[in-house]
Parts: C-alpha cells; sequence; structure tokens
C-alpha cells in the first residue's frame, strides 16, 4: 500500500473541493495556513475569526477520558466578527502523515475553550485537544461541512518535529513554499 504525505492528501483534498489556502489573514502574518494565522468561517447568519496556536504534546490531565494514545493540545481563539456566533468545536481535527485525530470535544477542562454563544465582538480562548494514536500532528483542521476548510500547519517551534513530509514546513530556512510572496 502507497504512503501518502500529510501535504500530498490536504492538496487532494482542497483541489477537489476546490479551496485556496490563500485566504484570510493578520497584517502581522500574511501567510494563512500557518499556526497563529487568523482565518475566517462563515457561521449561519454570522462570521467566526479563528486562529490556532501551540500544537504539542499536553501535559494535562484528561478527567473521564481513557486516552488511548498520547495527549496533545493546541490553544484555539475564536472571535464573533458579525452578529452571534457559536464555536462548533467537534469541527476541529488534528493530522499526521499516518492518522486522523478527531477534537476531544467533550473532554470538559477548565484550560478547554467554551463553546458558549458568542456577542459580535466577544472572542474565547481555550484549549482543544486530540488523543494521537499513531503518529505525531502536524496540523489542525477546522471543516465547517459545506465550507472551505481552515488549516493550520508550521511554525518555527514545530521544526524540532520531523516535518520534512509537509512541503510546507520542510526547510523554515528559505521563505514557506506555500505562502512564496505572501510574507
Amino acid at each position: 500500500m502507497r504512503k501518502f504525505s500529510l501535504m500530498t492528501v490536504v492538496v487532494a483534498m482542497a483541489a477537489m473541493l476546490g479551496v485556496s489556502f490563500a485566504g484570510v489573514a493578520s497584517g502581522a502574518e500574511n501567510c494563512a495556513h500557518r499556526f497563529g494565522s487568523h482565518q475566517q468561517v462563515a457561521d449561519g447568519g454570522g462570521m467566526q475569526d479563528w486562529s490556532v496556536t501551540d500544537l504539542k504534546k499536553s501535559s494535562d490531565v484528561a478527567p473521564g477520558f481513557p486516552v488511548a494514545g498520547q495527549l496533545w493540545e493546541a490553544t484555539a481563539t475564536v472571535t464573533a466578527i458579525s452578529g452571534t456566533s457559536t464555536p462548533v468545536i467537534p469541527n476541529f481535527n488534528a493530522t499526521s502523515d499516518g492518522g486522523n485525530y478527531p477534537v476531544l470535544w467533550q473532554l470538559a477542562t477548565p484550560q478547554g475553550i467554551s463553546a458558549a454563544t458568542l456577542a459580535q465582538g466577544q472572542t474565547a480562548t481555550g484549549k482543544i485537544y486530540f488523543d494521537a494514536t499513531g503518529g505525531d500532528p502536524m496540523a489542525v483542521i477546522y471543516s465547517a461541512g459545506g465550507a472551505k476548510p481552515l488549516m493550520w500547519c508550521c511554525s518555527e517551534a514545530m521544526m524540532a518535529m520531523p516535518m520534512d513530509t509537509c512541503m510546507c514546513c520542510a526547510d523554515m530556512k528559505e521563505p514557506c513554499p506555500c505562502c512564496a510572496g505572501k510574507m
């Protein structure tokens, strides 16, 4: 059986869905797929702005949840840009070359991001957790059904991990190939 890299799978998904990763980014970070970038998604009648940072192995306790692999965490921030907005935490997944790890949305911790409805202009920040039962996650994806998926990967902090299979992260000494001309 042939093994595909994470980026090969993501690029193929993007082509099938007509997705462009050149989406919305903050002024300080013009590379939309990088950790820390801001990306927007429609939420019913409103609009949400999401940012994901700091994907790493977690030392947090998973109360009441039997972790089968290694607990991983990332910090997610959502802002209701227009209208009211309800963060849909189950839309997150972490991915690696060999696995897809759904967010542990049912894991209730004081550090976790709240799924409470936000009024326009309000922001919520907290951790999202993943049970990595295979390879180490390299990216976090937010998929809202028919909407274009949002993706975060690549950061200087992650370069200690084996990233050679991610064409956007393989060599951070040069500008990111996925963001060439956008930074």
